[in-house]
This record gives structure tokens, C-alpha cells and sequence, in this order.
């Protein structure tokens, strides 16, 4: 009986460390993968990751804005 119990929270501890992961992912993958485009960019052509940095600054921006109007819209703060 001990054991089964042991396992089970084996598996409890295995199951919230792939979520953990699984939402880490979500929130830092696309981010991580920008910054390595520029890196990569940066390795073979300075001016063109400099290009894309100022690319990927003005699409967040963008994004923030879009976002934050998207929450007021499903909040309906303007009524």
C-alpha cells in the first residue's frame, strides 16, 4: 500500500513539472525565438539584425496595443 502511495506522488510531481514546462513554453517560446533570429542575424549580418531588433519592437508595440484593446472590448469598459 506504501508504495502505490509513493508512486502516486511520483506521478503527482512528473505531471506538475510538464505543465510547468508546458506553460513555460507557451509564454517565453515565441520571445526565445525571436532573440534567436537575431542572434543568428547578428552572427552573419550586424546591420540586419539591428533592422529586425527595431522590427520586433515595433510589432510588440503593436501587439500591447491590439491586446489591450481586445481586453476592453471582451470588459466592455466603454459602456
Amino acid at each position: 500500500m506504501k508504495k502505490r502511495a509513493v508512486m502516486m506522488e511520483y506521478v503527482i510531481i512528473a505531471v506538475l513539472i510538464a505543465a510547468a514546462v508546458v506553460v513555460a513554453v507557451i509564454m517565453f517560446g515565441k520571445n526565445v525565438s525571436h532573440e534567436m533570429n537575431v542572434a543568428t542575424k547578428s552572427m552573419s549580418n550586424a546591420k540586419g539584425a539591428e533592422n529586425y531588433q527595431g522590427e520586433l519592437k515595433k510589432n510588440s508595440a503593436e501587439d500591447i496595443t491590439a491586446a489591450n484593446d481586445h481586453e476592453k472590448a471582451m470588459h466592455n469598459y466603454d459602456k
